[in-house]
């Protein structure tokens, strides 16, 4: 592959509006498609798609009527992934490429076992969007880092970052990419979960207190499992995104699992909290905060 010059979005939330518009207003007519079933298009039909303001003009086709594209993108929740992987079937040919922006570090492993050969890792860090809606409204609209696996940078890895480029998505080509998802698994972990579990936007998160503590807490936590599994995320590494990058978001924004828990949707603590805990369990590694956030999230869900 050299040149992505197609492609195709499944996920209209808040990174699919966020990668997906920049994306529909580059690529010529009919080369770029949100896939949806009928239901889920006649729902985006019937209420404004707008990021920041500026209206999203999106095309749809049906699961069934897809056609190879150069590029797929993955941006649903964690928690609807496994409906998504079976709906991108007919989007992806010989040289297709699959990347995800799902939150957590497992859903490049499940497209993959899917769709061998075509998926290359990948995070998206750095946005402060928030979804209410149809409605996008954000501050830092973040990057995209990604790469291959074994951290090679192959002509397909530069295909996409030309592509990403020219949509005006900042973008970063990694030769670490397991390490930039774990860190940003360690943001999640603290950030989303303490977001949730407290009720709290950026700004207040960014101030001391039970909330920060905590968050830290779960953070320092991620570190150590994501050591024992070969990743060399610094221990410093919690405090110094701290001091750094919360400060610089949107003090009124809110995290997704936030968002999530706001309107009673289903979280992806399982993708949080769930897997720290399970690689935790296997290392022999106490995990105490993503312990208490774990329950006190499955808590908030049981009383929707």
């Amino acid at each position: 592959m050299q040149t992505i010059r197609s492609a195709a979005l499944i996920g209209l939330g808040a990174l699919g509006i966020l990668f997906g518009r920049p994306m529909a207003e580059t690529l010529p007519a009919g080369a770029f498609t949100v896939i949806a079933g009928d239901d889920r298009a006649a729902r985006y039909r019937a209420a404004p798609i707008t990021s920041n303001g500026q209206p999203c003009r999106f095309s749809f086709t049906r699961p069934q009527d897809g056609a190879p594209v150069d590029l797929v993108l993955v941006a649903v929740k964690a928690t609807h992934l496994a409906a998504a992987v079976p709906d991108i079937a007919r989007f992806v040919g010989p040289d297709t490429v699959i990347l995800s922006v799902l939150n957590g570090i497992t859903s490049e492993q499940t497209l993959e076992a899917a769709y061998p050969g075509h998926t290359l890792w990948s995070v998206a860090i750095g946005m402060d969007a928030t979804r209410t809606g149809r409605t996008l409204l954000y501050k830092n609209a973040g990057k995209i880092q990604f790469g291959e696996k074994d951290g090679v940078l192959t002509p397909r890895v530069q295909a996409v970052a030309d592509f990403l480029t020219a949509c005006g998505i900042e973008n970063e080509p990694c030769t670490d990419i397991l390490e930039k998802q774990w860190f940003k698994l360690t943001i999640n972990d603290g950030l989303n979960q303490a977001a949730a579990v407290y009720g709290l936007p950026y700004g207040a998160l960014a101030q001391p207190g039970e909330a920060q503590d905590n968050m830290l807490a779960a953070m320092h936590e991620t570190i150590a499992v994501a050591n024992a599994e070969g990743v060399p995320l610094r221990k410093d590494s919690a405090e110094h995104w701290c001091a750094k990058a919360l400060p610089a978001s949107k003090p009124d924004g809110m995290p997704s699992m936030l968002q999530d828990v706001l309107a009673h949707r289903p979280t992806e603590v399982e993708e949080f909290a769930g897997v720290v805990r399970r690689l935790a369990a296997k290392h022999g590694i106490p995990v105490p905060a993503n312990d208490f956030f774990y329950q006190r999230i499955r808590e908030i869900e049981a009383a929707y």
